[in-house]
């Protein structure tokens, strides 16, 4: 990017920016990382247009991304034909939106709800031996059992216990030791805070998890592997790419992306909460409106598509190992326990206990007694 500083630029146009110049690297040559939409701005409209692999969606972003920029440097003729352009592109998308049917990509890759119950259902968690297979899990958890956020709350929010650690600038997934136990997103950084809804109501930005059973799995991740971020590789946030990358792998469903899973979970709960009511709550809690809800993620499916889903073989899986789990759920919670007792002992015979060993055994101090229990 040029070396200076538009009060309107934002990261996502620094995105797109990176990204045009990836993709012209190709085209043009002699290509001025710096300067190459002013250089080429004659071709570059062109360029956008007649790339086979991009949506519509993503040439309306190019095309005001250019015109923000070329505004910006002065250059109000060629920033209007980009707006323009952007601009009937914009309306060509809405008038494709509110048909609310899938594309060709979202036809091929799309699963239903219960797709994604399958898949989980058929891993057995305690038999996940690495971190990164665990952190797969904990995603598609994430992403199914709660309505499903921005991509970007999950690459960047940061694990926290008080409230007071919330700085109201960053993302953060609090857990909250005070019985009974909670756990929550706190989403003060995302595309809509800065919007009159969300900026005037800050209780908005807390978004609680009622799933016990994500609830109980947050803890026990934190518990096995404490850790500063949400999801972490070498103490660092992981990328976008990466959690695409293990999204796909788990699913194994080559193209699906975090907006499929939007759309899957949104036409799974309209279909089973038919109140107004219910469904501005959910808009709420995936940080956008019900009329966004209905126009980008409420999708027209293709029934014999869905029903033709390698549903059955999963689900066979799932009685399998509902079986396996049965024979072993008796035995983990003797040993579960005992071991529980014997972290009780050792602490209150001086032992000095983590805050992951108090969450993995929901282990509190009794300051009357002056003992843990």
């Amino acid at each position: 990017m040029k070396n200076k500083t538009w009060s309107d630029w934002s990261k996502s146009d620094e995105a797109r920016y990176s990204m045009l110049y990836s993709y012209l690297k190709k085209k043009l040559k002699d290509l001025d990382e710096f300067t190459f939409i002013d250089d080429n701005k004659r071709a570059i409209m062109t360029l956008i247009e007649n790339n086979e692999n991009w949506a519509d969606k993503t040439k309306e972003a190019l095309l005001f991304m250019c015109a923000k920029y070329l505004k910006s440097s002065n250059d109000l003729r060629y920033g209007k034909m980009y707006s323009s352009r952007g601009y009937e592109y914009m309306q060509q998308n809405r008038e494709e939106e509110s048909k609310n049917e899938q594309d060709p990509k979202e036809q091929e890759n799309y699963r239903d709800h219960q797709y994604f119950m399958n898949v989980l259902n058929t891993i057995d968690y305690n038999n996940i031996k690495t971190i990164n297979e665990h952190y797969k899990y904990l995603l598609l958890c994430l992403l199914t059992y709660q309505p499903p956020v921005r991509t970007s709350y999950y690459i960047n929010s940061k694990f926290i216990f008080r409230e007071k650690d919330n700085d109201k600038i960053n993302n953060f997934i609090r857990i909250n030791r005070r019985k009974p136990i909670t756990v929550s997103y706190i989403i003060n950084n995302d595309k809509v805070s800065k919007t009159k809804v969300y900026n005037m109501n800050k209780k908005l930005s807390i978004i609680n998890i009622n799933n016990k059973k994500l609830v109980d799995l947050i803890i026990d991740s934190y518990t096995k592997y404490p850790r500063t971020y949400l999801f972490e590789i070498n103490e660092k946030p992981i990328t976008q790419p990466t959690l695409l990358n293990w999204l796909r792998d788990i699913t194994k469903v080559n193209a699906i992306n975090n907006d499929i899973m939007r759309s899957s979970y949104i036409n799974w709960f309209y279909d089973h909460h038919k109140s107004i009511g219910e469904r501005e709550k959910l808009a709420y809690m995936m940080r956008h409106s019900v009329l966004t809800s209905m126009r980008n993620y409420l999708k027209v499916t293709n029934e014999e598509t869905v029903q033709n889903q390698p549903n059955k073989i999963i689900e066979l899986q799932t009685k399998i190992y509902e079986i396996k789990k049965d024979c072993h759920k008796e035995v983990d919670d003797l040993l579960y326990k005992k071991r529980r007792r014997d972290v009780i002992r050792t602490m209150n015979n001086g032992g000095v206990p983590r805050e992951s060993t108090l969450l993995k055994y929901n282990i509190e101090y009794d300051d009357q007694n002056k003992l843990y229990k």
